[in-house]
């Protein structure tokens, strides 16, 4: 029998002779459950936010990004690209010319993302299914753009196909700048749609490939990056071969690495959640501290009485010990129960919603349960350990 955790799971709530013990030890169960079902659903929910994020961010972007080493642009590209477009496991690459641009319109301007695209791209990107007003890029109309909703604020532009906006992108070159002519490449162009997917390609403009190559100066094969849509659910596998063709002067970007920054991002805000929680914690653990050390005096006397009958003072303090972690053992399997029922009455009927439409999305992962369980069994261990320590040795002089 190990009697020092008999002796605590006597002690954890003490019985109607210590009214005040027990209060302290409710007190503490009570706050350690309360921040560890919270921990653990704010955890859920962020999880939740993830995958809605990463849906939104990363399912409208390619499965792989061929650019160039070195420089901003892939010469001879049509010769690339058969040779892509050879491989069973693609099913469809469309090339692309992405650059920083400034757009004029009625007085108002606006530094953008500007974006020329094959007839192709569409493909990978679903963009004509994303354009909420207006009409979606064509071919019969190279001049035609569409812009981000946020571009389309800023500029009071939404449908305008008599007066045009005016592109600018800086020209490359040495020497002493004299006019706006010497200094940009312009070209017009008449915003006929508005799309809408998030936050990070509000502020684009996407247009016909051959306009932007015209604005930049491009030759006709020359553009930015090739972008590739798998036609195999085995990515690495798409990635050797997509290797093994490519050659030395290009680099492949993966979906995870074009996201890598955002991914980076939604890391950093859940490791910042999870640290002004953790102290939470830690200030909720001064209950249990609390409760023990107000215990071990209480216990005195018994204390004493035990140490009399030959127990070993290490025992005795052993059983406050085991008393603290027992509390937060009880308090942990309370909250991540509370927790439990929460995220599932969320995930079932979404209580609480972030709209009218759609609820504040929650998921299970058992990546967050281990975080909660180590988390608070960390901090009451540690927390028992010196309170029992410290307290107890001037406790049991005799």
């Amino acid at each position: 029998m190990n009697l020092p955790l008999y002796i605590a799971r006597k002690y954890v709530f003490s019985g109607k002779n210590a009214v005040e013990v027990n209060i302290i030890s409710w007190i503490a169960f009570i706050a350690l459950g309360f921040v560890t079902a919270c921990l653990i659903v704010i955890l859920s929910v962020f999880s939740g936010l993830e995958k809605i994020n990463i849906q939104f961010y990363s399912e409208i972007n390619p499965d792989a990004q061929i650019t160039p080493k070195t420089g901003k642009v892939i010469e001879n590209s049509e010769q690339l690209l058969g040779k892509i477009q050879a491989l069973p496991e693609v099913k469809v690459a469309s090339k692309v010319i992405e650059e920083r641009a400034f757009i004029d319109y009625n007085h108002k301007n606006h530094i953008v993302t500007l974006k020329g695209v094959d007839q192709n791209f569409n493909q990978i990107f679903g963009l004509d299914s994303m354009v909420k007003i207006g009409k979606p890029l064509s071919t019969e109309y190279p001049r035609d753009i569409i812009l981000g909703q946020g571009v389309s604020s800023r500029l009071s532009l939404y449908m305008d196909q008599v007066t045009p906006a005016v592109l600018y992108v800086p020209k490359p070159g040495k020497g002493l700048i004299t006019s706006k002519k010497e200094a940009f490449n312009t070209t017009e162009a008449y915003g006929t749609g508005i799309f809408s997917i998030n936050d990070k390609y509000s502020e684009y403009v996407f247009a016909q490939l051959e306009l932007v190559q015209n604005l930049l100066n491009y030759q006709k094969g020359e553009i930015s990056a090739i972008e590739i849509k798998s036609a195999t659910a085995d990515s690495k596998q798409f990635l050797k071969a997509l290797k093994k063709i490519i050659g030395d002067d290009f680099q492949i970007k993966s979906r995870e690495e074009i996201d890598a920054a955002f991914t980076k991002m939604m890391n950093t805000e859940n490791l910042i959640i999870y640290l002004i929680f953790f102290l939470i914690l830690i200030i909720a653990s001064f209950n249990l501290a609390g409760s023990v050390a107000i215990l071990i005096l209480n216990k005195r006397k018994q204390s004493l009485t035990l140490r009399a009958l030959g127990m070993p003072r290490g025992k005795i303090k052993q059983s406050f010990f085991y008393t603290g972690v027992l509390i937060t053992i009880y308090a942990l399997f309370t909250g991540l129960l509370i927790g439990t029922l929460i995220i599932f009455l969320q995930q079932e009927f979404g209580l609480v919603s972030i709209n009218m439409f759609m609820a504040f999305p929650v998921r299970f992962t058992l990546q967050n349960y281990l975080v909660a369980i180590l988390s608070v069994l960390f901090i009451g261990t540690a927390v028992s350990y010196f309170v029992s320590r410290s307290i107890a040795l001037s406790a049991l002089q005799s």
